[in-house]
């Protein structure tokens, strides 16, 4: 029996090595696959950490150039509002001067506007009321030959300046009227003073 003993032995033992080696085998795929599968999630995870950033990067752009687009329109928006009110302040002053210099201002817009024809010239309620005692002389001599113009009794409902009228045709050179014209200019020449 010695020798079934050691038949018997020698199976367990080549049993025991196959197994020793299956395990390893097994061990070493497990192993193998563990390594892959952590490599794997390595990579994956720095590609969706490179997109988050990359959609970071973008997202701080966007609200960096959103920013300064509104601060741009924000700053836009004040100067417009500094240059209305300058306007506004220029307006009014021109209305409210001393009425000697704001009629003589007036004459002078009289004298190169008129047409060279009998018209009717027509002021604000406020203006007829303050107009110089002198201001028919003054308003001949402004005149360009030819040209007549009859100070009218009706007030023209304007803010100041003039109205000129001719046979149905009305020249407005109401304050409102000339600050409205010059709008651009005044606006590019204000915004030149106040923002150079």
């Amino acid at each position: 029996m010695a020798g079934l003993d050691k038949i018997l032995e020698d199976i367990r033992s080549e049993s025991a090595r196959s197994v020793d080696a299956v395990k390893k085998e097994a061990q070493a795929g497990y192993d193998a696959s563990m390594e892959a599968a952590r490599k794997e999630a390595e990579e994956q995870s720095k590609k969706i950490l490179a997109r988050a950033q990359l959609q970071a990067d973008d997202l701080i752009a966007r609200a960096d150039s959103a920013a300064a687009l509104e601060e741009r329109r924000m700053l836009l928006r004040a100067k417009q509002e500094l240059i209305s009110d300058v306007i506004a302040k220029a307006k009014e002053a021109f209305v409210n001067l001393p009425a000697e210099e704001y009629f003589n201002l007036l004459l002078k817009l009289i004298g190169k506007n008129a047409l060279l024809r009998e018209g009717e010239i027509c002021f604000s309620k406020n203006d007829f009321q303050r107009l110089p005692k002198d201001f028919a002389a003054k308003l001949v001599a402004a005149l360009p030959e030819g040209a007549s113009l009859n100070v009218s009794k009706e007030d023209a409902k304007i803010d100041g300046g003039f109205i000129l009228k001719y046979d149905g045709l009305e020249q407005n050179l109401s304050v409102e009227e000339i600050f409205e014209e010059m709008k651009d200019q005044m606006t590019d020449t204000a915004g030149k003073v106040l923002f150079s």
